[in-house]
């Protein structure tokens, strides 16, 4: 029997097992896959090492920047681009207008100006239209919405928003206009990136002496009789639970679950992200380390250039970039492996990041969840849920297991609440 059993073994289950170590209770962690780590994870192709997604570590927490400060790490300056019909913007697009056209530029001043009043309980494309005017919102982050989101801009809330997007006066606008010299206005100063052994060793100073046990998929729970039944036919007694499974999985293993909470955990609907990850027999591939495509007749939304954010991730003299696709049951993806493939290395030349004839690594995969996704009326249906698992006693933990657009350090801290369970 385990005082404290963990489900899943991310950042969020290895922060709540390690919490309880530290404070002399016993935790056991269950992962359902061969690894722990979840989205912070990496695998390895050929010598190259690719993250699940593009990570950085940030964060003003003095409990989370002591973990970090236990590996040896590279500090990154936030600079991200943005790519749009051969263009290329500064970050956020919405101060840094000067490589578009005259005409467009003044188009999206104007609209800039001409914004519509604030709105109370606006959807997102409302809000976006309040902020940066019908112009720039269309042509920029209601068009990366489609592509990282997988619905229209209007389909969603604002409560994720948060200091996600800069909102500019008037005056930033003018000056990123005219000028490409203009300050960073990203919400962050600084980045970390561990320099050997990919973001999963931010984690293994922690991890090191828990009891981690993988290849564990928990399928039925028992919250009455405290007992997690699992897919190898085992089963584990509980005094406290802790999960981070993603939340509509988790009512489904509860016989019990009523139907109305059964209703709304499964209205509850996340992302998923087709991962292409090439390597290359040069020493740089495009000029960035992270950048946002807006063009739709290129299908990934976002990429990110593993070389550089530690050498490590590659052989010495090479390098490498990982191009994210997003789709959903809202919008499935529409090409099988080969197909996005061969499409990214389409783009990847078209975006002159690369020839086709330097790439001598290629992968694909699947990340089942990527991003929560909030579309209106979501945070209601989902605290009905919460407030149904913490009933049971279960402490929810983690991005999919409190279904929320949490950073690595939120979902850190997420995990130490297992220091306020009973004694």
């Amino acid at each position: 029997m385990a005082e404290i059993l963990v489900l899943g073994g991310g950042v969020a289950g290895i922060s709540a097992a390690w919490h309880a170590c530290k404070t002399g209770r016993e935790a056991v962690i269950f992962e359902a896959k061969e690894r722990w780590g979840g989205l912070l994870d990496h695998f390895m192709v050929d010598g190259f090492r690719f993250d699940n997604a593009v990570h950085f570590a940030f964060s003003s927490n003095e409990d989370y920047r002591k973990v970090l400060e236990m590996t040896e790490y590279i500090t990154h300056k936030p600079e991200p681009y943005n790519y749009e019909q051969g263009r290329w913007l500064k970050h956020p697009v919405q101060n840094n207008l000067f490589p578009l056209p005259a005409d467009d530029k003044v188009a999206a001043i104007k609209s800039f100006i001409e914004r519509p009043d604030q709105t109370e309980n606006p959807n997102y494309r409302q809000w976006l239209e309040q902020q940066f005017g019908a112009v720039i919102a269309d042509r920029f982050p209601a068009r990366y919405t489609e592509k990282y989101w997988t619905v229209p801009a209007e389909k969603l809330s604002t409560e994720w928003i948060g200091n996600r997007l800069y909102r500019p006066s008037l005056d930033e606008v003018l000056y990123g206009a005219m000028t490409d010299e203009t300050p960073s206005t990203y919400y962050l100063q600084e980045m970390l990136y561990p320099k050997r052994g990919g973001f999963r060793s931010f984690l293994e100073p922690l991890a090191g002496d828990l009891d981690i046990r993988t290849g564990k998929r928990a399928i039925r729970l028992n919250p009455a009789n405290k007992i997690v039944e699992f897919s190898d036919g085992s089963a584990e007694r509980y005094e406290y639970l802790v999960s981070s499974v993603p939340l509509p999985e988790l009512v489904q293993m509860i016989d019990i679950s009523p139907d109305a909470v059964k209703m709304a955990a499964s209205s509850l609907w996340a992302t998923s992200a087709a991962l292409v990850s090439l390597g290359f027999n040069c020493p740089q591939a495009g000029e960035h380390l992270w950048f946002y495509i807006y063009d739709k007749d290129i299908m990934p939304a976002r990429v990110h250039a593993p070389y550089r954010k530690s050498p490590d991730n590659v052989p010495a003299g090479l390098s490498s970039l990982q191009f994210e696709t997003y789709f959903s049951a809202n919008s499935p993806l529409k090409s099988n492996a080969d197909e996005l493939t061969a499409h990214v290395i389409q783009a990847a030349e078209k975006m002159k990041l690369a020839s086709p004839g330097d790439i001598i690594v290629s992968d694909f995969r699947v990340l089942p969840y990527a991003n929560v996704v909030f579309d209106r009326g979501m945070t209601g249906r989902r605290d009905y849920v919460l407030e149904y698992i913490k009933g049971l006693g279960i402490l929810p933990v983690g991005r999919f297991g409190l279904w929320d657009y949490l950073w690595s350090d939120q979902s850190f801290l997420s995990g130490k609440r297992v220091e306020n369970l009973p004694v």
